[in-house]
């Protein structure tokens, strides 16, 4: 029997290398993108995938599309909960305005979108959710976008347990420097590019596919009994010291 995926964030990056991957392993694929134009033109580009539009940081635009998605699906055997940004400044210039932009997108509506996609699933089914390296390590710049990242990586953990109950599994994945459109070894200064990649000990970016492969074992019966778990795909980034090496 053909299983059924949902991707939210899935036009671009991670979650598109997530919508092709799933395709070609024979799934039907929902996606939602926030872009009406740029969500139509994947579908065009991407025959067989039903995209929807929708704002995942409203509670309400929430409601409606998986309302829209469960007339198309009448259940789901994994979701990928993708969707999300980040704002990166300094802890003084971040503003409220700021604050509720990163929480209601990364943090609410990974929350709301779960609470409405388990409604269409039962025992077996499987939920990962993206948050990333940055919660890991200390990072300046990057408070606002970790905690809100923190916050989902918890989630994993305490719906792992509640949800583990019904027989539904409930993983994530934290990636490192990923190439993707807005974001590659191409387009970063060759000196910022050169120290980024010498904290990573594979001394590369990972290609978004990589992080799909991971996000497809998790939710396959392949890993039926991993829950609970954020699994790192960071090269070894996260494992590395700032100090010097140390020899004696």
């Amino acid at each position: 029997m053909t299983k059924n995926i949902l991707i939210t964030g899935g036009t671009s990056g991670i979650g598109q290398a997530a919508v092709e991957l799933f395709v070609n392993e024979g799934w039907n694929v929902a996606t939602i993108g926030r872009n009406p134009e740029k969500t139509t033109k994947f579908a065009e580009n991407h025959p067989g995938v039903q995209a929807f539009i929708a704002d995942m940081s409203k509670v309400d635009d929430i409601k409606r599309v998986m309302t829209e998605i469960s007339s198309k699906m009448d259940h789901l055997d994994a979701f990928f909960a993708n969707a999300g940004f980040g704002i990166f400044k300094p802890f003084s210039e971040i503003t409220e305005n700021d604050f509720d932009k990163q929480v209601d997108l990364n943090y609410k509506g990974t929350f709301f979108s779960i609470q409405e996609a388990t409604k269409l699933m039962s025992k077996g089914g499987s939920i990962v959710i993206n948050t990333s390296w940055t919660y890991h390590r200390g990072l300046k710049t990057s408070t606002l976008y970790s905690s809100s990242k923190s916050a989902v990586a918890y989630l994993t953990k305490s719906l792992a347990l509640e949800l583990g109950e019904k027989g539904i599994r409930v993983n994530a994945v934290s990636p490192g420097y990923t190439n993707s459109a807005q974001f590659n070894e191409k387009s970063i200064e060759v000196d910022r590019l050169a120290a980024m990649i010498s904290r990573v000990p594979l001394h590369r970016f990972a290609d978004a596919s990589e992080i799909a492969n991971v996000v497809e074992f998790l939710s396959s019966n392949k890993s039926s009994y991993i829950n609970g778990q954020d699994i790192v795909i960071d090269g070894g980034m996260t494992v590395t010291h700032a100090e010097p090496e140390v020899r004696i």
